[in-house]
């Protein structure tokens, strides 16, 4: 279930000191994200919590470094109620385990670290004042040391405590009306923001996606014309207002989005239903399921049962966030874990980390390491398409308030080295919590959720990058898998390659009822694709990236071959270089799926045919198509295909597929086929 956590390469970056105080709150507003209710409100300048028999609290979310010195402190003036329990301030709490300082009206004190149902040990103190009068509360920690002051007059000093979560505020024990005014925290904390920090404004996504209610969870698609998100305990969702969560789905039209509407029960339950990742080819959603994750496929009246990837690990919190990478091969994801680099079974604490698929299973959880993570919540994370570009959202940094996004660059292959995160700055981030980031292929907007200037609870937001916080540019290609006899769709399994090494790097899904599918490539690789079904052989594809500097989308249909009698199939990826007839080493892959189609029908005998573009001689032409079909045999032959089952012709130049001139003309009519004869 999507919660909010609320309590009870970027080479160069500019730093904010922030001055001091960096809370300065006179309640003349609600500057900081106040819980407002029929308890609680602003009134007359000042902050007013009415507190039942069990008393309350009131909280923000806000960081404080541990290894830093700070100032706390607030003044209260306790209006009515019982006059022999207490009120006062608590600091780096969490949900179970606070750190208080507390005054009863009756002159009586006390300091805590730990259960507050376990606080029994008060002391009298001369200079608390009663009802109806103000009383000031100070904590300053120092060098290790915090001092607590009331009225002016120090009254202890301690070792300082632990932090137990990024929790401050106020509380009260019993019935009572308190006001409060003057809630100060001063530090020295240093803001990393990028140094191009333009300032950017962000745009609610508007009232056919944003309700009254909560929008949480969105997640786009990768050519940014859907997105899907969670609505919790509406009317709409399956089970009524008793729903804890339902999947919620918009297109874009044109510059607006459609009214959203509800997924469904093919995706939906009268359970929570916790949407975390939808994959790259629009085909795959991901889940959380009594948490783990599980996995929705499309299929042709909507989408599969859930389906557990087996991950093994056990999350200590109640709530879970996760994304799918790009190429479906790795899961990133908030846990709390006893490997956590900072793990405190009573501090609420969060890392990020990845697991990553190895053949059909996948590895145990790898934490992103220190430059990532700390000892708050790291919450939220989305790898872009690039695979380079991570973004998430934390509570243990300095920042603007509750949590805040960063952004921060994989240094390597390893998934735990990784560039200083960088604060995304106030355009994004405000006293709020934000979070939930997700980004599309083309990587201009990003779109997340804030409470800041919403039309009630959490709403979604997008706002256009700019450069250095952008992720680099990659390739959309889409397009149809499609029967090559009758150009019906297909079901099939979409593989893309590193032509160069062979190495598979990333995999997708074709919709089965239209064949539509779509994948990302990052620049840098020339890629080879195929697509797998049962009874045909895929028609590879390649394409050239090396030389790509921007974003652009392509549109590639993936031809499947019946395995029949008289069917002709193209290796696409079966290259020479000019003039001779040595196989590169980015034919192999190509040659190799060939070998086991042929190993795994031994019945199966085929005609190899060759063909070049007209270029030249046409007797050379001729020599060369034959000498380049004999090396394709030898290559089969090598590896275990009997001589008798292959044939072979060359043709020259005088089987051309295009009729032109052009490179792209020349480069198809540069060619080897082979032919079914016998299945």
């Amino acid at each position: 279930m999507k919660t909010l956590f609320l309590i009870a390469g970027i080479s160069a970056s500019a730093t904010i000191f922030a001055q001091t105080p960096i809370i300065n709150d006179d309640f003349s507003k609600n500057s900081y994200g106040w819980e407002q209710s029929d308890t609680k409100s602003f009134t007359n300048g000042a902050y007013l919590i009415e507190a039942g028999e069990d008393g309350d609290q009131s909280t923000i979310n806000f960081f404080i470094d541990s290894q830093k010195d700070f100032t706390l402190s607030a003044d209260f003036v306790q209006q009515d109620g019982l006059y022999d329990n207490g009120f006062g301030l608590l600091w780096a709490s969490g949900s179970e385990d606070f750190n208080l300082f507390m005054i009863s009206s009756d002159g009586e004190y006390a300091v805590y670290s730990g259960d507050p149902s376990k606080l029994k040990t008060w002391k009298p103190c001369k200079v608390i004042k009663p009802i109806g009068f103000l009383n000031q509360l100070k904590i300053e920690s120092k060098n290790g040391i915090i001092s607590f002051f009331i009225n002016g007059t120090k009254m202890e000093e301690l070792k300082a405590f632990p932090f137990y979560g990024s929790s401050m505020g106020f509380t009260t024990f019993t019935r009572m009306k308190l006001q409060i005014d003057n809630f100060v925290f001063t530090q020295d904390q240093t803001i990393d923001l990028p140094s191009e920090n333009t300032t950017l404004k962000k745009e609610n996504l508007g009232p056919n996606i944003n309700t009254s209610d909560d929008e949480l969870g969105p997640v786009i698609s990768s050519d940014g014309k859907t997105i899907l998100f969670a609505r919790q305990n509406v009317t709409e969702n399956v089970g009524g207002k008793n729903d804890d969560e339902d999947v919620w789905i918009s297109e874009r039209q044109g510059n607006s989005w459609t009214r959203a509407r509800n997924m469904g029960r093919s995706v939906n339950t009268p359970l929570a239903d916790n949407l975390l990742a939808l994959s790259s080819d629009n085909n795959t959603l991901m889940f959380e399921e009594q948490s783990q994750l599980a996995m929705r496929h499309r299929n042709g009246t909507g989408w599969s049962p859930l389906e557990k990837l087996g991950l093994s690990f056990k999350n200590e919190l109640d709530h879970f966030v996760a994304s799918l990478t790009a190429d479906g091969k790795a899961v990133l994801f908030s846990a709390k874990l006893k490997s956590n680099l900072y793990y405190d079974p009573k501090r609420e604490d969060a890392d990020l980390y990845v697991c990553v698929k190895q053949g059909n299973s996948w590895s145990a959880p790898i934490n992103l390491g220190k430059s990532i993570n700390t000892m708050g919540e790291e919450t939220a994370p989305f790898l872009s398409a690039d695979g380079t570009t991570l973004y998430f959202s934390s509570n243990g940094r300095p920042g603007y308030g509750d949590q805040d996004i960063f952004v921060a660059r994989r240094q390597n292959e390893s998934w735990t080295e990784w560039s200083k995160p960088l604060n995304l700055g106030p355009g994004i981030n405000s006293e709020f919590f934000d979070s939930y980031y997700t980004v599309p292929a083309a990587g201009d907007y990003a779109y997340f959720v804030s409470y800041d200037k919403g039309f009630g609870k959490a709403d979604i937001f997008r706002i256009k990058l700019h450069e250095q916080v952008k992720p680099k540019a990659v390739t959309l290609v889409k397009g149809k898998v499609l029967n090559s006899k009758d150009n019906t769709p297909l079901a099939a399994t979409i593989y893309f390659e590193n032509l160069e090494t062979g190495t598979e790097v990333g995999e997708a899904r074709s919709d089965p009822k239209t064949g539509m599918y779509q994948i990302i490539l990052p620049f840098g690789l020339n890629y080879g694709l195929r697509a797998l079904t049962n009874g045909f052989y895929s028609v590879h594809e390649n394409l050239e990236l090396k030389g790509a500097e921007s974003y652009n989308e392509i549109k590639k249909d993936l031809l499947l071959v019946p395995i029949e009698v008289g069917e002709t199939v193209k290796l696409n990826n079966v290259f020479f270089d000019t003039g001779l007839s040595k196989l590169k080493q980015e034919s192999f892959p190509e040659l190799d799926r060939l070998i086991i189609i042929l190993k795994d029908n031994p019945s199966i005998t085929i005609q190899l045919e060759g063909h070049t573009d007209n270029i030249g001689n046409p007797d050379k032409l001729q020599k060369l198509s034959e000498d380049r079909v004999e090396s394709v045999k030898e290559y089969l032959v090598s590896h275990g295909i009997t001589d008798n089952r292959i044939s072979g012709m060359g043709f020259g130049a005088t089987k051309p597929v295009a009729l032109g001139n052009t490179a792209e003309d020349l480069r198809q009519n540069r060619r080897v086929e082979f032919k079914i004869l016998k299945k």
